[in-house]
């Protein structure tokens, strides 16, 4: 049994305080207390950050345990390493996906200057019958329609962080080859199709990633997934396409900001760097 730390911050050092008794190791609590203080806002890339000395020190811990929590720290990108010099606040760029209004992958990557690629892993028209039945009825097919279908692997910086599954209605993109889609689908249908796409119905679950996804990830099998599906509709309200977006758990976690009788919430997954 141990007590559970609270963080204070004055000046650039960190001590700890008295509080509940929890059962959890100390390095988890103390990883815990500059993990809230790096990302709440406090701090700024570049920033000196205590080294494994100092924090041994004004935590009253071991050097051993306070040098386990600088390497998580540094693994999670939230702290960077300079040999001879220290450890210093990393610049951890964050890409995002919003749940409430619809963006582009490629153009929000390029925004934060993260470097996005698409990989089409797979490419195939298929018919009404061969579409998953919830994805049929999602998009609304008929009897007769086709679909493309491309399965497609986004990429930040050289790192796979998203799987995805997309039927598109065949109709509405003639001439669709599959070089066409190693790039941003908003544009390619608003820009060579003339398709103005109003908005997107999404669902957000969680799962387990199967042994094929999580090596196409990256990620052991098993690994944890955010789900995110739904259909892109167009001016008509009729569904234009329909996806099956996996994004890496271990990348990304939902974020949920709400403010009392105003409209500023917004609900993001959010990405971080490994």
């Amino acid at each position: 049994m141990v007590t559970q730390a609270q963080s204070e911050v004055a000046g650039g050092k960190l001590s700890l305080e008295g509080g509940a008794v929890v059962s959890e190791p100390v390095y988890r609590q103390l990883a815990r207390v500059c993990r809230d203080r790096l990302t709440g806002g406090g701090v700024r890339p570049g920033d000196r950050f205590p080294s494994e000395r100092d924090l041994a020190r004004d935590f009253g811990v071991s050097r051993a345990t306070a040098n386990k929590v600088l390497s998580n720290l540094v693994a999670e990108g939230l702290l960077e390493q300079r040999p001879g010099i220290g450890m210093f606040v990393a610049d951890n760029k964050t890409l995002h996906a919003s749940l409430r209004e619809m963006e582009s992958f490629t153009g929000h990557a390029l925004a934060l200057g993260l470097k996005p690629e698409t990989r089409v892993l797979g490419f195939r028209r298929l018919g009404r019958d061969e579409v998953p039945g919830d994805v049929a009825m999602g998009m609304g097919l008929a009897e007769g329609d086709e679909v493309i279908y491309a399965e497609r692997l986004r990429l930040a910086d050289g790192v796979p962080v998203i799987l995805e599954h997309r039927w598109i209605r065949a109709d509405r993109v003639p001439g669709l080859r599959r070089g066409d889609l190693a790039g941003s689908c908003y544009a390619l249908l608003e820009g060579r199709y003339g398709v103005r796409l109003v908005g997107e119905r999404q669902k957000i679950g969680a799962r387990q990633l199967e042994a094929d996804e999580a090596k196409k990830l990256g990620v052991g099998p098993g690994s944890a997934a955010l789900v995110v599906e739904g259909p892109g509709l167009a001016e008509d309200d009729r569904a234009v396409w329909y996806q099956i977006l996996l994004y890496r758990g271990d990348r990304y976690h939902l974020e949920n900001s709400v403010r009392l009788n105003r409209r500023q919430n917004s609900t993001e997954i959010k990405l971080t760097r490994d």
